[in-house]
């Protein structure tokens, strides 16, 4: 007797893996939903595979569209919030804080000294607004803290989280030293999550191009992830403090290298907990004479 034959079971589909490689030297290799990380060995500053085959460079591909990223269904605001104290507590316990305060408060202290110094030489008295030189810190370019990037490729949460880390210890230092500190933030990729998380920051969430309009010689610009197109229309505004970078030779004669040939500057310490979160970066100063620490 002919044997009988099991019915026959549907094949699984071959999932395909694919490589995303991100601007901070990570390959994400997904299949489906799954997605891990390993070290990318290209040099930075390379084009990738899609680039190089299609011989477009980034400076003369079109501009994606970006939209706010994809957070993990199951991921709460208490989640987030818990996370992200994590990650301040190791920022705030790093080397790379240390310093960058001790850098902050000198710098803040000295142009207090300087303005109450040009006050009192003119007979005029220094209202307390005037006695720091910073009213508003305007953030571009953070990213996501809760959210995948590009259908859920490329995981850049630790970078951001560790960033608006960064950025919330500067603010809570900085309001120390005037009377109503306003804090903005940008980035098309915010999702509802990250909006309610800055919130409780104190963060105030704007829409492109509002940012812009905030920018003058009394802003810090905390910019770790802005783009140079979006700085060479920021920076001629002067922002007396920038956190970001490095901008040192981006462009010989340029708007990034006149701002920087106006400006101090003192280069983080590596960050130990995640190096390329503040790779070579920077906090920049205006004053009339040029110095570096």
């Amino acid at each position: 007797m002919p044997h009988t034959s099991h019915p026959n079971r549907p094949k699984r589909p071959i999932q395909k893996r694919t490589q995303v490689t991100d601007d901070d030297g990570w390959t994400h290799v997904a299949s489906s939903g799954n997605v891990r990380r390993v070290m990318r060995t290209r040099p930075r500053g390379t084009t990738s595979t899609k680039e190089s085959e299609t011989g477009i460079s980034p400076d003369q591909s079109e501009e994606p569209t970006l939209t706010p990223a994809e957070a993990p269904g199951r991921l709460t605001l208490s989640e987030l919030q818990t996370q992200f104290q994590t990650h301040r507590e190791r920022w705030e316990g790093s080397e790379s804080w240390t310093k960058l305060t001790g850098v902050l408060d000198e710098r803040l202290k000295r142009a207090q000294e300087q303005a109450f110094s040009s006050a009192a030489d003119s007979g005029a008295t220094l209202p307390a607004s005037a006695r720091c030189p910073v009213d508003a810190i305007v953030c571009i370019g953070l990213g996501s803290p809760s959210g995948f990037l590009r259908d859920g490729w490329v995981d850049r949460r630790s970078v951001s989280l560790y960033q608006l880390a960064a950025l919330a210890s500067i603010k809570d230092q900085v309001a120390c030293t005037t009377t109503n500190l306003k804090v903005y933030a940008q980035d098309p990729v915010f999702n509802t999550l990250d909006e309610s998380l800055l919130a409780s920051l104190d963060i105030t969430v704007i829409k492109h191009p509002e940012a812009f309009s905030h920018i003058t010689a009394n802003t810090m610009l905390f910019c770790p992830g802005a783009e140079r197109k979006h700085l060479e229309l920021l920076l001629p505004s002067k922002p007396w403090l920038l956190f970001g970078g490095p901008l040192e030779h981006a462009d010989s004669g340029g708007v990034l290298q006149n701002y920087v040939d106006g400006a101090g500057s003192y280069r983080l310490p590596v960050f130990e907990a995640l190096e390329h979160a503040f790779w070579n970066m920077r906090l920049y100063w205006v004053e009339e004479v040029v110095g570096e620490v």
